[in-house]
């Protein structure tokens, strides 16, 4: 037991005085005998040389579906040693290969001898990350929440925060196809932000609302014009070329929505394009692609509307179905969207709705009745449809209550 203090100790003082792993691999490789890799929660490697690599696909899906409150696992098909170091997921990991299960018990201690320097390690890492992050993220709200004394506040913070009043940026906001794990949304930001760098683009990313990813990117100038750079194609380029690195590295799929080029005082404005391009793009089937506002055609031109407007649209066409369905417990507006969502296919509706195609005729003849529209009409389709998305996209963030 004295003996296994003592190397705790020391391994922990060489990283408080050091700052690096060196000492612990180190320990972990002569006393293991085997290949050792120390890694952080978004599969970062942290190794003696100066270049920090990724872990192998294989490894990092270990970390991202890690389950149980044991320390540690045995995957039998990589012949490795899996220590998860601390409660936290921010704490790191130690893979030990090759390790056969019979030498799991020997291994072990070693890595529990190392475990208290490597979890110090990266809790210092994690709370100087913390740190130099507190500025950029309340910068960040203050400008999607458009708080009026941004431009205050820049001049006030223009030694830490790198942003220009006279340029302009956009918002590019990503939204996954599922709910993420806290694990997994702390190693998507982290990667986000090591590949941007490793790309050399000044963006700045971070976590919002628990779901949204979202990138602040300032536009450059054309050295060929000496003007800004007006065209998307390069930022495109980039997005889809990110987006595609994502996929292949967490397996998960998403859609892309970019607002239009403000200066840093309105790009509030940018943010909720982005927002209605990815939840319009979602609900009319074009998911999982990167949209840009311009790209929803005449809805870019609806939603540029404030949202008081908006609400008055929705209102106009729609009012009389949402409190018809709220007294009396009816399902006319669910009956509208699934007849839009079958390319008004009264058949394929009656078959979504598991209804008789007499009862889907008379609820159809019900909207007509209370929206004083008729489906025969273009203009009433047409306005009947905008109305319904601009209602179901409020909805989705949150800017309504359906309820009331």
């Amino acid at each position: 037991m004295a003996h296994t203090d003592e190397v705790k100790v020391s391994l922990t003082h060489s990283v408080l005085e050091m700052n690096n792993l060196e000492h612990v691999l180190s320990y972990l490789r002569e006393s293991t005998g085997r290949n050792v890799i120390i890694s952080d929660y978004k599969g970062t490697i942290y190794s003696l040389g100066s270049d920090q690599e990724q872990l192998p696909q294989s490894f990092f899906s270990i970390i991202l579906n890690w389950d149980g409150d044991s320390p540690y696992l045995w995957d039998e098909e990589l012949l490795t040693l899996c220590y998860k170091v601390g409660t936290s997921e921010k704490d790191g990991f130690i893979f030990v290969e090759p390790a056969h299960s019979e030498e799991c018990h020997e291994l072990i201690p070693s890595l529990e001898k190392a475990s208290l320097a490597v979890k110090t390690y990266f809790n210092l890492a994690h709370s100087m990350e913390k740190l130099n992050n507190v500025y950029t993220n309340n910068f960040i709200a203050d400008i999607l929440l458009c708080n009026i004394n941004i431009k205050e506040l820049l001049k006030q913070n223009s030694f830490l925060l790198n942003y220009d009043l006279n340029n302009l940026y956009y918002v590019c906001i990503m939204l996954t196809d599922r709910i993420l794990t806290e694990i997994e949304k702390q190693a998507l930001l982290a990667y986000t932000r090591d590949w941007l760098k490793l790309n050399k683009l000044d963006i700045f990313c971070t976590v919002w609302d628990n779901k949204y990813l979202v990138h602040i990117c300032p536009t450059h100038y054309d050295v060929k014009i000496l003007d800004v750079d007006s065209g998307w194609k390069k930022s495109l380029d980039n997005i889809t070329r990110y987006h595609e690195d994502v996929r292949k590295k967490f397996n998960f799929k998403a859609t892309f929505g970019i607002g239009n080029k403000y200066l840093i005082d309105k790009l509030h404005l940018s943010y909720q394009e982005a927002l209605y391009a990815i939840h319009l793009s979602e609900l009319t089937g074009n998911g999982n692609q990167v949209r840009h506002i311009y790209d929803l055609g005449v809805y870019s031109l609806i939603f540029s509307n404030s949202l008081e407007q908006l609400k008055s649209l929705y209102k106009k066409y729609l009012n009389a179905l949402i409190l018809h369905d709220k007294v009396n417990n009816s399902m006319l507006l669910d009956t509208l969207r699934c007849y839009f969502d079958a390319n008004l296919n009264i058949n394929e509706t009656a078959e979504r709705l598991f209804l008789h195609i007499n009862t889907l005729r008379y609820r159809l003849k019900r909207v007509e009745e209370l929206t004083n529209t008729s489906f025969q009409k273009a203009y009433d389709r047409t306005n009947l449809y905008i109305a319904l998305k601009v209602y179901d996209v409020l909805g989705r963030l949150e800017l309504i209550d359906p309820s009331q």
